[in-house]
Formats: C-alpha cells, structure tokens, sequence
C-alpha cells in the first residue's frame, strides 16, 4: 500500500482489504491524520446485532436508531467525525453474509452511499472490508 493513498479525498469509498495489508493500516492512517474505526461482526447473526456493532464501533449518538436509515445518517452527520476523514474497518461480515444475504446488501448499498457523500463534502470515508465481497475491488495501490 502507497503511503500517500489516504491523503487522496477522491480516491474515498468502499473497499476490500487484503490480509496482507491489515497491519500497515494503522500507520498509513495515522500518517494522514484520519480517523481509525473498527468493526467487528464476526458474532453477529442478524442485521439488528451488526448495526448495533457499527453504533458502538462509530460512537454514533445516543439518539442512533440502529436501522440502515439511521446509519446512513449518522454516517453522514456533519457533526460525526467533523472536518476529517475516518477509515472504517469492517471485519467479520461472513456470516451476515451467509445468514440474511437482503440485509447483507442493503449494508453495502448504505456504506456505498455514506461513502459518496462524504467523499463530496470533503471528509472522506473510507470504508474498508476484510473480507473478499462481490462487486467491491480491492484497495487501491494495495
């Protein structure tokens, strides 16, 4: 992974995450002063469980509904994270995957959408899987 590959705004959204590259991301995201999030829904059997997973991981607000509306909006909250960029890390999402695949691509489309408004506003999102998704390509320079 490039040093410089999260100081690009516009390079922001939706990725896959090599293993390769896992412990290099603290460092590279720090570098560019950005926000590091983790997730882990590796235990979560539901959409209910990974969205209260993601509320807790992202420190969203008390008032977080813990559906996809509210994730989207919080995500692109202007006063969430305000006047930097965040790099979410989302591992685990196997077994979302395998359990409730609807909901499971409703998550992707929320991601994707969050990522692009932000990208926009100029605090960039990126968001970056662990695990090897259909239709999303790899991290950039990865």
């Amino acid at each position: 992974m490039k040093p410089g590959l999260f100081k690009d705004p516009t390079q922001a959204g939706i990725y896959h995450l090599p293993a390769k590259h896992q412990l290099d991301l603290p460092r590279l995201v720090a570098k560019a002063h950005l926000i590091l999030l983790a997730a882990n829904l590796g235990d979560c059997k539901d959409k209910h469980q990974a969205l209260s997973e993601l509320g807790k991981a992202c420190k969203f607000p008390a008032w977080y509904g813990v559906n996809f509306d509210a994730l989207h909006d919080c995500l692109t909250d202007p006063d969430w994270q305000p006047k930097t960029g965040v790099v979410l890390q989302i591992s685990g999402l196997d077994l979302l995957h395998e359990r409730d695949p609807d909901s499971f691509s409703t998550l992707i489309e929320v991601l994707q959408s969050a990522a692009s408004i932000r990208s926009a506003e100029k605090t960039p999102l990126w968001i970056l899987l662990t695990s090897p998704t259909p239709g999303i390509a790899d991290l950039p320079d990865a």
